[in-house]
This record gives structure tokens, C-alpha cells and sequence, in this order.
């Protein structure tokens, strides 16, 4: 038998309905349960299944990961504006408030945008490592 290569027999994963995904997605977005557990509950063999489903069926996964920032921010203007919900400002003094904020945030955000920068600039030239994207890489 030497010579031979060995065969591999791989298992095939098992064809679930379009009910029974739709059925799992739909728990999984209405309760707290978490991907794994409903995949051990449900006998689903491989992990990014749920995942997967998701998007061929065009499912938003809204308890996904988030970039911290974004959700720092959120909680933050929750926080400023939850009384204000629902009302928009008459005068033309909160009006001119609100685009004063809201320019002090834009700048905020393009320092931000500047440090991460100047971090990958600094990384790249002390790690020797490529991190950005080249426009000409296909």
C-alpha cells in the first residue's frame, strides 16, 4: 500500500430548511441566547453557521461586535440628549448651539482620525510591517 494515498472521507453538513434557519436567526436576535448555545441546542455542527445564514438571508445582526468608540458615543449623546427626544429646537439660540456642538464634535473626531494616523505611521516605521492598504494591490 505504499504509493497509495490514503482516502479521506469528509462528512457532509446536513441541509437544514429555510424554516428552520429563519426559526434559529429569529430566536437568536429575540432572546439574550448566544450563537453557540443555540448551535449546541439545535444540534447545528459548524460554528459560523448562524453567521452565514444571517447574511444569505439578509439578517442585520444587531447584538454583533461594535467598535468601542461607536458605542461609547452613543451612550454618551443617549445620555445628553434622552430628555430632548422628540423635540426639535424653535429658537434660532438652539439652533446655534446645537451646530456649535456639533462642529466641536466634528473636530474632535478628525483629531481622532489624525492620532490613529500618526499611530499607524509610527507602527509601520518601528514594526517594519506594511498595516495600510496599498491603492495598487489587486
Amino acid at each position: 500500500m505504499e504509493g497509495q494515498k490514503e482516502r479521506q472521507f469528509y462528512v457532509r453538513s446536513p441541509k437544514y430548511p429555510e424554516s428552520f434557519k429563519r426559526r434559529v436567526i429569529e430566536e437568536y436576535l429575540s432572546t439574550g441566547i448566544d450563537k453557540l448555545t443555540l448551535q449546541k441546542k439545535y444540534g447545528i455542527r459548524f460554528k459560523s453557521a448562524i453567521c452565514t445564514w444571517m447574511k444569505r438571508m439578509e439578517y442585520e445582526d444587531i447584538r454583533g461586535k461594535k467598535p468601542y468608540f461607536e458605542i461609547v458615543n452613543r451612550i454618551a449623546l443617549k445620555k445628553q440628549y434622552s430628555d430632548k427626544e422628540g423635540q426639535a429646537p424653535q429658537d434660532e439660540a438652539a439652533l446655534k448651539a446645537r451646530i456649535k456642538l456639533l462642529e466641536r464634535q466634528l473636530e474632535d473626531e478628525k483629531f481622532r482620525s489624525e492620532g490613529y494616523s500618526m499611530m499607524i505611521d509610527i507602527a509601520e516605521k518601528e514594526l517594519k510591517v506594511s498595516i495600510r492598504k496599498k491603492a495598487v494591490t489587486k
